[in-house]
């Protein structure tokens, strides 16, 4: 199959191109232009295209899906320009969605978990209903897929990437304290990157469009759990801090899902998963 895969720099962009290629597909891969340049992103050699814009809508062109990951990633910059998260999130998923229609393609496009609570937490998770929103009204074939806490490699902490797992590793590999602000027991569904792109293939292989499904191990683990069994991994003697306090607005909840959805997919254990991120991130700082 042939791929569009935009947001190629970030974590979860990077890591589905650079293993649906291994897999014998063919892969477009498009960043932000003026974006921030990762290292671990250079191999893919992707090209410097606004999905937003025209020349996006042109690469659709022969490719059987396009799996949009460009966006406003985290909490914390939407709340700083929700303005921008609008358009990020949502504005440039109608883009692709015209092109989808034009070319006969279909668009996968990764939501988050946030965005089913009632009422919405913060203004990261709007904009990523918006983009669901425009998925259900549009009349080309798209499916929104809700992630859990999807973490694995790709995910650089010192390189901006956002998640518990990926700081509490910086900091174990660092041998620095392990800092976990607000409710230390709150929980997340923490998924392995590699079996949530094993997922998005499948979606797309067996054309399962129309659809709004939740990528999920179906596990609740708590933070204190998830930073004792990265320190393991690790080796680590870092302290473990749970300083408490107020967070941001959504911050401070759970989210998980009750059991797994559709489609079923492979999944390794947590800890299994965590171990393999932890041996990627020391071979990653290895690298010239």
């Amino acid at each position: 199959m042939r791929f569009l895969v935009t947001g190629a720099a970030g974590f979860l962009g990077w890591r589905s191109a650079v293993l649906l290629r291994e897999r014998g597909h063919e892969v477009v891969a498009i960043t932000r232009p003026g974006g921030v340049e990762r290292s671990f992103s250079r191999q893919l050699a992707p090209q410097a295209i606004d999905a937003g814009g025209e020349q996006a809508r042109s690469l659709v062109r022969g490719c059987d899906a396009v799996l949009h990951f460009a966006g406003l990633p985290d909490p914390t910059s939407a709340a700083r320009d929700p303005a921008r998260a609008v358009r990020e999130n949502a504005g440039t998923t109608l883009n692709l969605l015209e092109a989808c229609a034009e070319h006969a393609a279909g668009l996968v496009y990764p939501s988050t978990v946030r965005a089913a609570v009632e009422p919405v937490p913060d203004a990261y998770a709007l904009s990523k209903r918006l983009g669901e929103l425009a998925c259900e009204l549009h009349g080309a074939p798209s499916t929104v897929v809700r992630c859990t806490s999807v973490f694995g490699p790709g995910q650089i902490a010192r390189e901006g990437a956002t998640g518990a797992i990926a700081a509490f590793a910086a900091r174990a590999l660092d041998g620095a304290p392990i800092v976990i602000p607000g409710d230390p027991s709150r929980t997340r569904d923490f998924l392995y990157v590699d079996d949530a792109v094993e997922a998005l293939e499948a979606i797309v292989r067996n054309r399962r469009w129309g659809e709004t499904i939740v990528l999920a191990r179906g596990v609740a683990t708590s933070l204190i759990e998830a930073a004792e069994l990265v320190r393991r991994a690790a080796g680590s003697s870092s302290p473990i801090e749970t300083p408490g306090g107020e967070l941001p607005p959504g911050e401070n909840e759970s989210y998980v899902v009750s059991e797994r959805e559709e489609p079923r997919f492979d999944v390794r254990p947590l800890e299994e998963a965590i171990s393999l991120y932890v041996d990627w991130l020391r071979a990653e700082a290895q690298r010239p």
